[in-house]
């Protein structure tokens, strides 16, 4: 016999944070839950804000070309590695609907023309 009942389970992996995880602006609300759900199961809370707000200043920095991964120190809000950054972009948009991985794909393609 499980120690637990299931109905127990199912709240515990349903607990609310403390403070409120930030989202990326203007997705709707099935693509604001993909990527809640994504961010439950393989990423961290506030990933995908996160990921996309450093590609946002990385691309806006005048030295981003000048990014050496022997001597970064990788963490995203300061000298993050724009291979993985791309990553997890990738990572972000696959579980979206089509119009919001449509709408983020847009919005990422207007950054990487700074590049």
């Amino acid at each position: 016999m499980a120690r637990r009942s299931p109905a127990r389970v199912r709240t515990a992996a349903h607990h609310r944070l403390d403070q409120p995880v930030p989202s990326i602006p203007g997705l709707s609300p099935r693509g604001r839950a993909a990527i809640a759900q994504l961010e439950r199961t393989r990423l961290w809370p506030g990933a995908a804000r996160e990921a996309l707000d450093a590609w946002t200043h990385l691309l806006r920095d005048p030295y981003h070309r000048l990014f050496d991964p022997t001597n970064g120190c990788g963490v995203l809000a300061c000298c993050p590695d724009p291979i993985e950054l791309r990553h997890i972009l990738h990572i972000i948009i696959h579980p979206l609907p089509r119009h919001d991985a449509r709408a983020l794909r847009r919005r990422i393609a207007e950054l990487d023309d700074h590049w």
